[in-house]
């Protein structure tokens, strides 16, 4: 058995051996002999001309920028409010400095870029309408309504009214002076309990004379009156005995120094009003016509231009 497997196999492998020879051997019909050319040699073919690869960049990312609130620019070369010399805002860009303009001989330059100008000495700027400040005229008349009122322990009431026109001349800016006419009318009246048989309930007299006065500004508006008065007058005098009065009238010519301050209103350029407080100096004599103390309203008038 042994010997016919023996047998078996070294026949299988003589007939593979022949059958791959015999595959070796074999033409292929399908082969062609290369053949060399026997024409010109020819020129190699030209190869189209090669683009360089476009190269493609990476896009940036976009950045998102806050908006900031536009902010106005300052030309280069002005003034801040302080004083000093303006800076560009931050954010804005630079511009670029416009030509200086020619400067004159002798002059500089404003602000504004343009060559200064030299002002008058007056300080007047050329071209403008120049509003010159109302100067007071040397006269003015000054008129005015006086008001005195006193009265005593037993109810007796003494009151004095009058007008005064005067015609005032100023020294200077601040201090006037000037004469008038004065004109009182003095009253006294007498309560029922306290007046004495046969005396009338009102006594009354009319006094006329001259005056000379003088003002001065202290402070602005607010000035000092001084006058003195010599009058012809009709006394009104009383006399108190327990709790009966007894008044009498004489004529007399009466001094009266006055002496106060006062505060004026300007009305416009030429009108203007004065209230005035006076003390009255001739006070508790026998010849007084005034109450105390002399209150006095007045108006001013200026005679020029």
């Amino acid at each position: 058995m042994k010997r016919f497997l023996l047998v078996a196999a070294l026949s299988t492998a003589a007939l593979f051996a022949s059958h791959t020879d015999a595959q070796a051997q074999r033409t292929d019909s399908t082969y062609v002999k290369p053949q060399l050319p026997t024409g010109p040699p020819a020129l190699p073919p030209t190869a189209p001309p090669t683009r360089p690869p476009q190269t493609t960049q990476p896009q940036q990312p976009v950045q998102q920028v806050p908006t900031q609130p536009q902010q106005p620019t300052r030309p280069p070369g002005g003034i801040d409010d302080d004083g000093r010399s303006a800076q560009p805002l931050p954010g804005s860009r630079p511009q670029q400095p416009a030509a200086a303009p020619t400067q004159r001989p002798g002059g500089g330059i404003d602000d504004d870029g343009r060559p200064a100008q030299t002002l008058p000495q007056n300080g007047t700027v050329p071209g403008a309408t120049v509003q010159q400040e109302y100067q007071p005229s040397k006269y003015f008349i000054y008129g005015n309504l006086s008001l005195g009122l006193t009265s005593n322990y037993v109810g007796g009431v003494f009151y004095n009214v009058g007008a005064s026109p005067a015609l005032g001349y100023r020294l200077n800016s601040r201090v006037a002076v000037g004469p008038g006419l004065v004109y009182s009318h003095s009253a006294y009246t007498i309560p029922s309990r306290s007046r004495a048989p046969g005396t009338p309930k009102n006594i009354t007299g009319n006094n006329l004379g001259l005056k000379v006065f003088g003002q001065v500004i202290v402070y602005k508006q607010f000035f000092i009156h001084a006058e003195y008065e010599v009058t012809k007058a009709e006394i009104i005098s009383e006399a108190v005995a327990g709790n009966q009065v007894f008044v009498g009238k004489t004529k007399a010519t009466v001094r009266t120094p006055l002496l106060g301050a006062g505060y004026r209103q300007q009305l416009g350029d030429k009108f203007a009003t004065d209230i005035a407080i006076l003390y009255n100096f001739n006070d508790g004599l026998d010849n007084n016509i005034y109450g105390q103390p002399v209150i006095r309203f007045s108006l001013l008038y200026d005679l020029g231009k």
